[in-house]
């Protein structure tokens, strides 16, 4: 398998695993995903936005921490070049929704539910922790892109 694949499956996977961090509320901050904790006494309809924001990237996660496993045993079926490229275009479908979801929540915000309907949740705060997240999937995207458009083998 190609080596790019495989560390681009490692930078998805990465994410994920620095989340828990988050959860601890280390001095790098909270992540991604770390509002999903603060409001666990309150109802649903009561929850802020950054609570809505941290489950969506949960999501968002889980999904790269999937496809990076996919991307990982796929190594045992010895993919064609054709097949690795194939795996490759889908990855960088798979990792962009999570820095354009960073992107909206930092500089817009995004509709949430709350007690009197859908709202327009405010913007989220930046902190290193969720920097290190979206630039590792950043650069598995890259890795992956490259991997997409390398050239296939030349049979003798």
């Amino acid at each position: 398998m190609n080596d790019r694949l495989t560390w681009a499956a490692a930078l998805l996977m990465l994410p994920f695993f620095l989340q828990l961090l988050g959860f601890g509320q280390t001095f790098l901050g909270g992540g991604l995903c770390g509002s999903l904790i603060a409001g666990r006494d309150l109802t649903l309809d009561q929850q802020p936005p950054g609570f809505w924001y941290a489950l969506l990237f949960m999501l968002l996660l889980a999904g790269q921490l999937a496809y990076g496993g996919v991307l990982l045993l796929s190594r045992l079926l010895e993919p064609t070049p054709t097949s690795q490229r194939a795996l490759a275009r889908v990855g960088v479908f798979v990792a962009l929704p999570l820095p354009a979801a960073f992107l909206l929540t930092r500089l817009t915000g995004l509709p949430t539910p709350g007690p009197l309907g859908w709202q327009w949740g405010e913007r989220a705060g930046l902190d290193v922790l969720s920097l290190l997240m979206v630039g590792a999937t950043l650069a598995a995207a890259g890795l992956m892109a490259r991997a997409s458009r390398a050239p296939s083998p030349q049979s003798p």
